[in-house]
């Protein structure tokens, strides 16, 4: 009986010791890992001047010249993760999507093997039969949000406006970079701060962006993914980058719960896995 005990008391030993280690490699090793240093007083900077941070950035995606020109990108992407389960919703697990680069309009195909489409337009949402028939619409999408915790069970219009302005945020970040409706503060080499005010359909007003000080690509993105629940602390972090017709982007994220806001990220469970195949700016 005591050799049981003490072989029971070695393991759970041996599996605490090992998300330890687990924890400190993901926070010190890879994208999650934060930069040192003191935040600066910085003031948001105005356009058409951008900060060295978000300047390096945008030339890093392609350079502002080729998002200013564009007008849409066409994606096939995979999403998991945790959060699904937990709001009881079943996502498309492929799917084509596609942003308007300039405003948010985001069209998910299909959003079900029923193969409805789903469409957000601003903060408003619809579902879209295969033969054109409009079967579900909501015209603000936050007045109905489902998120007093994260196990409140989601609607399709829920997983539609979380899914559509989160694609439209991904992908479209280095144009967002030069909108003058989002002000954007660089608090050090490496990490800008975004207010987006209250306009856009976002995770959350104010989010961090920690940009590689060398290549200027992005690592890790921070906010409250307040249409899912307002009490959880995330990190988007950015795995892979893939390119595209010479145009970088991000092809492999991992959102991870922080305990502690702007701070270390808990390695499993990953709260959303995004793995995108195709992507193409037009």
């Amino acid at each position: 009986m005591l050799r049981a005990v003490a072989a029971i008391l070695v393991c759970l030993f041996a599996l605490l010791l090992s998300y330890a280690l687990w924890t400190v490699y993901e926070n010190t090793l890879t994208a999650a890992a934060l930069d040192q240093g003191s935040l600066s007083n910085a003031k948001p900077s105005s356009r058409p001047e951008l900060s060295p941070t978000a300047a390096r950035a945008l030339e890093a995606y392609g350079g502002e010249a080729i998002w200013k020109a564009a007008t849409a990108v066409d994606s096939e992407v995979t999403v998991g993760g945790l959060l699904f389960q937990l709001k009881g919703i079943n996502i498309p697990p492929h799917a084509r999507i596609t942003v308007d680069v300039q405003r948010p309009h985001t069209v998910i195909t299909p959003m079900d093997t029923s193969g409805d489409v789903g469409v957000l337009d601003g903060f408003s949402v619809m579902i879209v039969a295969p033969d054109g028939r409009i079967i579900e619409q909501r015209a603000d999408a936050r007045e109905h949000l489902q998120n007093a915790s994260v196990t409140d069970k989601w609607d399709r219009l829920n997983l539609l406006y979380f899914l559509g302005y989160a694609f439209w945020g991904y992908y479209t970040l280095p144009y967002q970079l030069t909108r003058s409706a989002i002000e954007w503060t660089e608090l050090r080499d490496g990490l800008l701060q975004a207010d987006f005010g209250t306009n856009l359909p976002v995770h959350s007003r104010i989010q961090r962006f920690w940009f590689d000080r060398k290549t200027g690509l992005l690592k890790r993105n921070d906010y409250t993914p307040v249409a899912a629940t307002p009490s959880a602390q995330v990190a988007n972090v950015v795995f892979e980058h893939g390119e595209s017709n010479g145009i970088r982007y991000t092809s492999k994220r991992r959102v991870k719960l922080t305990p502690q806001q702007y701070g270390w990220v808990l390695p499993v469970p990953d709260f959303i896995t995004i793995d995108v195949e195709m992507w193409r700016l037009r």
